[in-house]
């Protein structure tokens, strides 16, 4: 670790502690006489207390769509999640790890809905339709007096539609939309587009641009794009409802950079690893989403990697040369 990169730690790790709580006098005592040790110490806390001022400023104003999500289960979530954010930040970016990375994304803070990395929640909307958010996910409610709106901004959501023959029920993504045309199904949101799994009845899939669209049944999964769509392999409703309820990742035969990327979505810090490095690796398991740390414990226990912790916050995954 250079120079810097140990001011920077030590000055996450004050901000972290200051954060948590009052400092004792003698904690005091410290952090001021490290501040006065060196110019470089001074700076590089002031600028960290700066990013926290900013984040603190994106912190939502709006109040929620719906009287339903004004519980105090709900009020307490929303009170509690902005704070522990804005700590983890601290230490993300001092590092100068892009927020996206750390697991982190500011814009949720402004959804109707959302969760933390390894947080799941149930909500109920005004109209009996439950949603369940995975963790590191948002999404904003849409309702109005001919539609049933849910806009998925980040993660997965599963739904539970109530029955409404008036307004039809949609799940919207930058790539397209879902129509329910039944009850239960999950919809995911990633960066290379979005992903339909149909646990009960149908639902109508058209990508954005209108062009395109298919109806998909129960077991069936799609992917769209905002120019494209089409069908995946089919899965045992049951088994992935099952796994959604355990917050269980279930993979088969699977690329490993795609299981850690799932599990870096789901820690508060930043996971790396070189994804040339590790191509080549599959794995097939069942590993706990909301305790990614026992998840990447039990990938190391049987494929050729090593787990190194630099700090909470970032980690890093590397292949173990084949004479360890």
């Amino acid at each position: 670790m250079t120079a810097q990169a140990s001011i920077e730690q030590h000055a996450a790790e004050w901000i972290l502690r200051l954060g948590e709580g009052e400092l004792s006098e003698a904690e005091r005592l410290a952090l001021d006489a490290w501040r006065r040790q060196d110019a470089r110490h001074e700076a590089t806390f002031t600028r960290m207390q700066a990013i926290l001022e900013q984040m603190h400023s994106l912190r939502p104003q709006r109040q929620p769509v719906r009287a339903a999500l004004r519980t105090p289960a709900n009020a307490q979530r929303r009170a509690q999640y902005p704070r522990r954010v804005l700590l983890g930040l601290a230490l993300v970016a001092a590092l100068g790890v892009p927020l996206s990375l750390s697991g982190w994304h500011p814009q949720n803070l402004l959804a109707d809905l959302h969760t933390a990395p390894a947080q799941w929640q149930s909500h109920r909307l005004s109209d009996g339709t439950r949603v369940i958010l995975e963790g590191n996910s948002a999404l904003d409610v849409r309702f109005s007096a001919h539609e049933r709106r849910i806009e998925l901004l980040r993660g997965k959501v599963l739904v539970d539609v109530a029955h409404d023959s008036s307004r039809p029920f949609v799940v919207a993504t930058a790539d397209g939309t879902f129509q329910a045309l039944g009850t239960r199904f999950v919809v995911a949101r990633g960066d290379a587009g979005s992903e339909l799994t149909m646990l009960e009845s149908q639902v109508l899939v058209r990508s954005a641009d209108q062009d395109k669209s298919l109806a998909v049944a129960k077991g069936g999964r799609a992917w769209v794009r905002r120019d494209d769509l089409g069908l995946l392999a089919s899965i045992d409703p049951a088994s992935v409802d099952q796994a959604w309820q355990r917050h269980q990742l279930v993979v088969e035969q699977s690329p490993l950079v795609d299981v850690l990327d799932a599990l870096a979505r789901q820690r508060r810090g930043h996971l790396s690893f070189d994804r040339k490095a590790l191509a080549d690796l599959r794995v097939s398991a069942v590993l706990p989403l909301d305790d990614s740390e026992r998840a990447l414990q039990l990938l190391a226990e049987v494929l050729p990697i090593s787990i190194h912790s630099h700090t909470a916050w970032w980690t890093r995954i590397e292949r173990r040369s084949a004479d360890k």
